[in-house]
């Protein structure tokens, strides 16, 4: 608040200690005493809540893939089952139901065997430089009048499943037609038996 020099009567700016007009010294007003108003507290409460419910579904999900886990691992791992894929899978020609197309070469890291609860699972792929429509024609051939066929654009798949006393038996050939002339074979082989 500006005041105004005793000496010669002349407005002083506030704060500035000294006349402009005369230089002598100008007393600055004591403020009066208050109460300041204190600056409202910062409520955290409401982050607080979010990060603690956050934290709790986090910890939560952990838990429960760790217990997914688990059950799997101890599924898979007891007596009778097994799972192998790729390179390591233990595929021979004869697991797969179906005779291999004349000429076609197996992939190499192409093959799935998985038992497990008295099902077995085998699968391999193989590649052949002939035709979709050759491929397709030898395996409905093969599987017979039972088979049935569907396409969808460049893939087509023949399969055949059978019932019996002892369980059911299902075959399925997947033949796609590349981009580069040559044509892929997956050949997948299910067995199931009752217990």
């Amino acid at each position: 608040m500006a005041g105004f020099c005793k000496t010669c009567n002349a407005p002083a700016p506030a704060g500035s200690g000294f006349c402009p007009s005369c230089g002598s010294a100008v007393e600055t007003a004591a403020a009066a005493p208050g109460y300041v108003a204190a600056p409202p507290k910062k409520s955290g409460s409401t982050l607080k809540i979010v990060l603690i419910v956050i934290a709790v579904v986090v910890v939560l999900g952990v838990a429960g893939v760790a217990i997914l886990g688990y059950a799997g691992y101890r599924a898979l791992h007891t007596a009778g089952n097994s799972f192998s894929m790729g390179k390591g899978a233990d595929v021979s020609d004869a697991d797969l139901g179906v005779s291999i197309y004349p000429g076609a070469v197996r992939s190499a890291d192409g093959g799935m065997r998985m038992n497990l609860a008295n099902n077995l699972v085998v699968s391999a792929t193989y590649t052949t430089s002939d035709s979709a429509s050759d491929v397709v024609s030898y395996y409905q051939g093969k599987l017979g009048a039972g088979a049935t066929s569907m396409q969808i654009g460049r893939v087509t798949t023949v399969a055949l499943a059978t019932a019996t006393g002892d369980g059911r038996d299902s075959v399925s050939v997947t033949v796609t037609s590349q981009t580069n002339g040559g044509t892929r074979i997956m050949i997948q082989h299910t067995k199931t038996q009752k217990p």
